[in-house]
C-alpha cells in the first residue's frame, strides 16, 4: 500500500480525525516517500512507528496532537538494553566497554512505570543479547497496551517455545542483525562462528511465532554498493523478513576514535536514494534507517528529547 493510500485510511478515522491540521499536512507529506504493509489485521509503516490499529498507535496520535500546546515534547522512544552482556563479538559494537551488570528485574520494572508515566510509545529491548536474561518476558509483561514493543537480537539462544513465550508477553516486532549474503563474512563480522545460520533460524522462528520479522544491517560502504545491497535487500525478503532497517557505523565502542567508518555525506544521500526507490516497489521489503527519519525534513534529532537510551 502506498503511503498516500495509507493517510488517506487514517484521515478519517478516530483519534487521528482530530490531530492538528499542520501535523496532518505534515504527516501527508512523510507518507508520500513511504510504503505501508499489512501485517494480520494490521498495519505496519516501519518498525520504528506502533501498527495500527492499536492501542500504542493512539498514544502516538496523542502525543502528535499535543505538539504546539503547553507539553510540547513527549517522550516517544526508548531503546532500552536490559543487558550489556553478549557472547558474540561484533566489529562495530557500540557497547563495547560498557558495564556488565545487569539492573534488576526490580529496578527495571521501576523504570518501565516511570516510562510509562510518561507516555512512551515505543521501546526496543536490546542488549548486548537481550535473550540472555530469562526474565525478558516478566520485563515485557510489565508494559501495557499504549506502549508498542519491539525486539533486537542475534537470534543467539531463541528456540520456538521462547519465541511463543516472548510473543505473548507483548512484543510485536523482532528483529535480526543481519550483515551480509555470505555466512563466512556475518560470521567474521560478528566474531561468532555459525553466526549467519543463527540469524536466518532466529528470523523463520520469529514469523513462526506471529512476530513482525525484521533485519538490522550496518551500512558499510560495501554494503550501499547498488548490485550488493539490492541482491541483499531480495535475500532479507526471500529469508522472510518485511523490513531492513540501516544503522550508520559509528567511531564509539570498538569503533572508537575510527572516524574513517562514518560515511560520507555523498553515501548518506545514497541511503536516502535507496528509501525512496525502495518505497515505490512493491516486491522489495520496507527501507528504513535514523538517517531519513532524523532528517532535516522529517522528524529530526530526537535525542535527549523524544528518545531516550537507556542501560
Amino acid at each position: 500500500m502506498k503511503g498516500t493510500d495509507f493517510f488517506s485510511l487514517l484521515s478519517g478515522k478516530p483519534p487521528f480525525l482530530r490531530i492538528n491540521p499542520q501535523v496532518g499536512a505534515f504527516f501527508k507529506d512523510y507518507l508520500a516517500q513511504e510504503k505501508v504493509v499489512r501485517f494480520g489485521d494490521q498495519y505496519v509503516l516501519n518498525t520504528h512507528f506502533p501498527p495500527f490499529p492499536s492501542p500504542a498507535f493512539d498514544n502516538m496520535v496523542d502525543h502528535f496532537d499535543a505538539i504546539g500546546g503547553v507539553e510540547e515534547r513527549r517522550l516517544f522512544s526508548v531503546t532500552l538494553a536490559v543487558t550489556n552482556r553478549c557472547m558474540y563479538h561484533c566489529w562495530h559494537c557500540y557497547n563495547a566497554g560498557r558495564s556488565q551488570k545487569d539492573l534488576s528485574l526490580a529496578e527495571l520494572r521501576k523504570v518501565v512505570s516511570a516510562l510509562q508515566a510518561m507516555g512512551v510509545v515505543h521501546v526496543t529491548l536490546t542488549g548486548g543479547e537481550a535473550l540472555i536474561r530469562k526474565d525478558l518476558e516478566e520485563i515485557a509483561g510489565a508494559f501495557d497496551e499504549r506502549t508498542y514493543l519491539s525486539l533486537n537480537t542475534t537470534g543467539f539462544g531463541l528456540n520456538p517455545d521462547r519465541a511463543h513465550s516472548l510473543h505473548r508477553a507483548g512484543i510485536f516486532a523482532l528483529g535480526v542483525s543481519l550483515d551480509s549474503l555470505s555466512n563466512e563474512e556475518h560470521d567474521r563480522m560478528r566474531g561468532k562462528k555459525g553466526a549467519f545460520e543463527t540469524a536466518l533460524t532466529a528470523l523463520s522462528m520469529a514469523a513462526d511465532a506471529g512476530f513482525y520479522p525484521y533485519v538490522i544491517s550496518v551500512a558499510t560502504r560495501s554494503f550501499l554498493e547498488e548490485n550488493h545491497f539490492m541482491n541483499f535487500l531480495r535475500f532479507a525478503s526471500e529469508a522472510g523478513a518485511r523490513e531492513v532497517h540501516l544503522l550508520e557505523p559509528c567511531a564509539t565502542g570498538n569503533l572508537s576514535g575510527q572516524v574513517d567508518v562514518v560515511l560520507t555525506p555523498g553515501e548518506r544521500d545514497r541511503i536516502l536514494e535507496y528509501q525512496r526507490e525502495v518505497a515505490c516497489d512493491e516486491s522489495l521489503p520496507i527501507l528504513s534507517s535514523f538517517l531519513y527519519l532524523e532528517s532535516a525534513e522529517a522528524f529530526g534529532c530526537g535525542a535527549g528529547l523524544t528518545h531516550l537510551y537507556i542501560d
